[in-house]
């Protein structure tokens, strides 16, 4: 048996080395089409990935309402008009009249430019309960969140990100220290942990936090709020409670049917829609490459197949008359062809590993290549090759060898 394998080998060598252009595209055809489907799998994983690590950074099921009317454009929210009409009365018929929702924290945000010593940066304070820091996942890497009683009094308190920190105080611990907000001295009692920017493209690294009633009336001056964020118990929830909001603030603020709204209720699907648009179109497009490839490396296999069967009909014709069996001759074409499935999928999955660490490096995106998507690329590479050989083999077995050897 092992012997007979052996020549069979010995064979599928010299046939290879005799069509060695033909054999290489139709290696080629099959290696590209396993290549496309594991770097499109990995980089498909990868941005989701990315998404979902972007989506707890933003805060765990977390709807956002604000002011006037905003538009998502590139994952930026983007204010069409403003309003004055979101209170902090709204924030609690939401947590009292709305089912699902775990809570709903009332904020005013507002651009301010912060200064220490001649060195002045622009920036956004956010005035908001410090329950806020646990909804957005947010860690206080020195120092302290602001208390319960320096919410109650509005107290001139501020926690600061790690960015604004470092361009501020350099190596100096900022704690205790207070900066300048647009001439209102400031506190600072904790610095936030380094994260980055979220979804909707903010850098959280920039901003500055501080009691509501501070930002409200000793920073703006304001009655009125811009945003409130809430948290709903399961992620499920979140469309019926962006609807169970809308028509909530519609009958609070008295807006007619037909009006427009005076607020925008968004949440993390609404800064990925484009996202996860292009990626759908992506996967699409990667998955209709992939089939292609695996099409036209088949029947590259089969083509050169059916050219070698007709090539080597005399020795088909010889072999079958010294005694080699249909089956024989079957064993050793699917053999062939298998070959050269196996060499393309060793190929493209090699080709396509390296290429998806290469982009996961070079595009900082999350390393999430999947051993199984790779073997079953190989594996679908391998039954493509085996197909396609499989009329050519049967075609081959199927020639009688008085007529092979009356052609030769």
């Amino acid at each position: 048996m092992s012997h007979r394998i052996f020549l069979i080998l010995a064979v599928i060598i010299r046939i290879f080395k005799e069509y060695k252009v033909r054999s290489g595209l139709s290696i080629l055809g099959v290696a590209f089409g396993t290549f496309a489907l594991i770097t499109m799998i990995s980089v498909s994983n990868s941005l989701k990935e990315k998404s979902r690590k972007e989506v707890e950074k933003f805060g765990k099921n977390l709807v956002v309402v604000k002011a006037g009317e905003v538009k998502v454009f590139r994952r930026r929210a983007h204010s069409f008009s403003t309003a004055t009409t979101l209170k902090i009365e709204d924030a609690k018929a939401i947590k009292e009249q709305i089912d699902h929702v775990v809570d709903a924290l009332p904020s005013y945000h507002i651009s301010y430019p912060v200064r220490r010593k001649g060195t002045t940066v622009m920036t956004t304070i956010i005035g908001v309960d410090n329950k806020y820091l646990k909804i957005r996942n947010l860690t206080v890497e020195e120092g302290r969140s602001y208390t319960d009683r320096e919410e109650e009094t509005g107290e001139k308190v501020i926690v600061i990100g790690n960015k604004i920190a470092k361009d501020l105080f350099g190596s100096e611990d900022p704690v205790g220290k207070t900066l300048l907000i647009f001439r209102v001295p400031c506190r600072i009692v904790g610095v936030l942990e380094e994260r980055g920017a979220d979804i909707s493209g903010e850098d959280q690294d920039t901003l500055i936090y501080t009691p509501l009633k501070t930002a409200m009336r000793r920073l703006a001056n304001v009655d009125y709020i811009n945003t409130i964020y809430v948290q709903v118990d399961d992620d499920s929830s979140i469309p019926y409670v962006k609807r169970k909001i809308k028509e909530l603030l519609r009958k609070r603020h008295k807006i007619k049917k037909g009006d427009k709204d005076d607020f925008t209720v968004l949440s993390p699907d609404d800064y990925l829609r484009m996202e996860r648009e292009a990626l759908r179109i992506f996967n699409i497009l990667g998955s209709l490459s992939a089939t292609i490839s695996f099409l036209i490396g088949g029947l590259g296999i089969l083509s050169i197949m059916i050219l070698i069967v007709n090539e080597r009909i005399e020795e088909i014709g010889i072999r079958r008359a010294v005694g080699a069996k249909r089956s024989d001759i079957l064993v050793q074409f699917i053999m062939e062809a298998g070959f050269i499935a196996v060499a393309g999928g060793l190929l493209g999955a090699l080709i396509g590993t390296l290429l998806s660490i290469t982009i996961f490096a070079v595009f900082k995106l999350p390393a999430t290549l999947s051993l199984s998507w790779i073997v079953f690329s190989f594996v679908l590479s391998v039954i493509t090759g085996l197909l396609s050989g499989l009329y050519p083999a049967y075609r081959a077995s199927s020639i009688k060898p008085i007529e092979a050897l009356r052609r030769g």
